[in-house]
C-alpha cells in the first residue's frame, strides 16, 4: 500500500465520499465561516505549537539552532513526537472500537518509525564519513573499555591505593562528560587545514 491508499481504502469502506471535507467541530468564536478562517485558525495553532514561532525552522532559529546537526536532531525529535501522536490516535481508535482505523494508524506509525530509523542510520553514516569514526559503534565502546582497564591496571601497578584509584576515575568521569562532542571537535580540527 502506498501512503495515501491506506486512508482512501479505509474511507471507502466507511462510506466517506472522496473530496468531502468535514467541518471543524468547534472554535473559540464558534463555527468556521470560510476556508480563509480555517487557514488562519490552522496558522494560529501552528504558532501555538511552536511557542509563538510561525514554523519549526523559525523556532530553531530563535533558539540559536541553525547548524545542520541541531536541525537534524530537531527534525528527528519532531518525527518521534509525531509517532507519539499517532500512537495516541491509535489508542483512542482502539478504545472506541474502531479497529480498522486503529490498524491503519498503527501501519502508518510503523512507517514513520522506519523512516526515523533510516534517518538515524543516515546521520551515523554522515558522522562516520566526516570523522572516519562512528563514536556510537559497539567497537568504540570496546576501545573505550579497553583503555579504561589499562588505566586501572596502571594505577594498580603504581601501588597508590584504592582512594587514588577512586579519585582518578571520579575526576576522569567529570572531565570526559562531553567526550563525544570533544572528540568530534578534535576530528574536525584535525581535518580543517590551517
Amino acid at each position: 500500500m502506498s501512503n495515501g491508499d491506506d486512508f482512501k481504502s479505509a474511507d471507502a469502506e466507511a462510506g466517506v465520499v472522496e473530496g468531502e471535507v468535514l467541518p471543524a467541530r468547534r472554535r473559540e468564536e464558534g463555527a468556521l465561516a470560510s476556508q480563509t478562517d480555517l487557514l488562519a485558525y490552522r496558522t494560529k495553532l501552528v504558532e501555538q505549537y511552536h511557542r509563538g514561532a510561525p514554523s519549526l525552522m523559525a523556532r530553531l532559529k530563535e533558539l540559536g539552532k541553525e547548524g545542520m546537526e541541531d536541525q537534524v536532531v530537531a527534525f528527528l525529535g519532531e518525527i518521534l513526537a509525531e509517532t507519539d501522536n499517532l500512537l495516541g490516535n491509535q489508542l483512542v481508535a482502539t478504545s472506541n472500537g474502531e479497529l480498522r482505523d486503529a490498524s491503519v494508524i498503527s501501519f502508518k506509525r510503523a512507517e514513520v518509525l522506519e523512516k526515523a530509523l533510516k534517518a538515524v542510520q543516515l546521520r551515523q553514516e554522515f558522522e562516520r564519513s566526516k570523522s572516519g569514526v562512528d563514536l556510537d559503534s559497539p567497537q568504540m565502546v570496546i576501545i573505550f573499555r579497553f583503555f579504561m582497564s589499562k588505566a586501572k591496571d596502571a594505577i594498580s601497578r603504581m601501588g597508590v591505593g584504592p582512594e587514588i584509584n577512586d579519585m582518578f576515575f571520579r575526576v576522569f568521569g567529570e572531565i570526559t562528560n562531553d567526550w563525544k562532542k570533544e572528540l568530534k571537535d578534535a576530528f574536525e580540527a584535525a581535518r580543517t587545514p590551517r
